[in-house]
């Protein structure tokens, strides 16, 4: 499989069946154990969104589907009332019942902007057609009236997400390092009125370049202009905020510190390290006491070595989920197949202790490694060998659910509640 791919899956994840016994004496009408993973209520209608996404045995083409259905009560569906969009390019942002989706990669120029109505229908309600070659590959909105979407040819689009037109760029090639005519974008942030844009110094199969290192700008919301480029060493760690739609692979935390994933080179080149960067609160320098290279941490639960930590889920008390890729699950011992090998394991980051611990949810691919939440719950995709589909884990009991709890075709890709 090509590298270029893993990008774009951006984005581009075994739990043994559990069974109740009875063992001791028979009784005529026995009294049934509590079922430790009880379904969740059904949800409010249409109150979850999820995308699937079929390839073609090259990987590099297919049909991504999104839809809508309610709650997460155990369920199969199927695509037959689901609305099709980029293939390879999960949705880009929500803003309220909008959800925002990239064109497909090389495909098309258009963005679309979808509606999620009172009666959970899903309809397409705008179309925005960007400059021809710009290849969108990623954004966030910031407000009602103002959004960005990265490009490959190292501009930023600004757009307003209610009227979809776009009103203006901000160009950022002469930030490009020797050799290189643009950067490329990791997963923008907003902090106030600042947005954090990582810097990718990578050549044409998206792959980072030169001496390992750290590449982030901080723009002014206001100006739209760059106040400061961070450049930063740190411990080998490449390639900030892999961008795999609404979950962007930063987040802030209760204290106002901000952390970013950086996602080294997708587990292809062990010279440049996956881990966990932070910008502590009114700072605009990398935390020096906080490079946290994770090749060599150990997983509570698991013997071998992550290389690349390709999501994340930050959810509150200093808790981070997230689902890495493991080189000794790899078919070929040499180099990952994101598309076959079910290396990717599901794991509980504590950012305060700086411990990992693998959770008990089966393995994935690389195409399949989402993480987001349903109520408290905390919800992983998973292309397993039993069940495909999103499964579920719950913080306060240590608990998985029996099995995908909304079992579908193909990959499963994304995963949203509304709220």
């Amino acid at each position: 499989m090509k590298t270029t791919n893993v990008f774009r899956m951006a984005g581009l994840a075994v739990l043994a069946a559990m069974t109740l016994t009875w063992t001791g004496c028979k009784e005529d009408t026995p009294t049934p154990k509590p079922n430790p993973n009880p379904p969740t209520p059904g949800g409010a209608k249409g109150d979850v969104a999820v995308v699937s996404m079929l390839t073609n045995p090259d990987g590099q083409s297919g049909t991504a589907w999104m839809q809508l259905v309610d709650g997460i009560t155990p369920r199969t569906i199927d695509n037959s009332k689901a609305r099709q969009i980029g293939f390879g390019m999960p949705p880009m942002d929500v803003l309220g019942n909008y959800i925002f989706t990239i064109p497909q990669y090389g495909q098309s120029n258009i963005f679309a902007k979808w509606e999620r109505t009172a009666d959970g229908a899903l309809n397409k309600v705008a179309e925005l057609l960007l400059p021809v070659n710009s290849v969108s590959m990623h954004g966030r909105i910031y407000s009602a009236e103002k959004g960005f979407l990265s490009t490959v040819v190292g501009k930023l689009l600004i757009f307003n997400p209610t009227t979809m037109k776009l009103t203006g760029e901000i160009d950022l090639s002469a930030y490009a390092d020797k050799g290189l005519s643009v950067p490329q974008f990791g997963s923008l942030f907003f902090d106030g009125e600042t947005m954090y844009v990582p810097l990718w110094q990578v050549n044409t199969q998206r792959m980072p370049i030169g001496d390992p290192g750290i590449d982030l700008l901080l723009i002014d919301l206001k100006t739209n202009k760059v106040i400061k480029r961070i450049k930063d060493s740190a411990s080998g760690l490449s390639s900030l905020g892999y961008p795999y739609g609404v979950q962007k692979n930063v987040f802030k935390d209760e204290q106002g510190d901000v952390y970013y994933v950086a996602s080294g080179s997708f587990s292809t080149d062990p010279k440049y390290k996956t881990g966990i960067v932070r910008i502590k609160k009114g700072a605009t320098e990398i935390d020096p006491t906080y490079n946290w290279v994770l090749n060599d941490q150990a997983i509570e639960g698991e013997t071998g070595k992550m290389r690349w930590l390709a999501c994340v889920y930050y959810a509150g008390n200093g808790k981070l989920y997230g689902m890495a890729d493991m080189p000794n699950y790899w078919a070929d011992k040499t180099k990952p197949n994101w598309l076959r090998d079910r290396s990717v394991i599901s794991v509980e980051i504590d950012l305060r202790a700086k411990t990992v611990k693998k959770l008990p949810i089966p393995h994935s691919c690389a195409y399949s490694t989402h993480v987001s939440t349903y109520n408290d719950l905390i919800v992983f995709s998973v292309w397993g060998d039993k069940e495909t589909g999103f499964y579920t884990y719950d913080p306060k009991t240590g608990k998985a659910s029996d099995g995908a709890v909304i079992k579908m075709p193909g990959f499963p890709f994304w995963f949203y509640q509304f709220k």
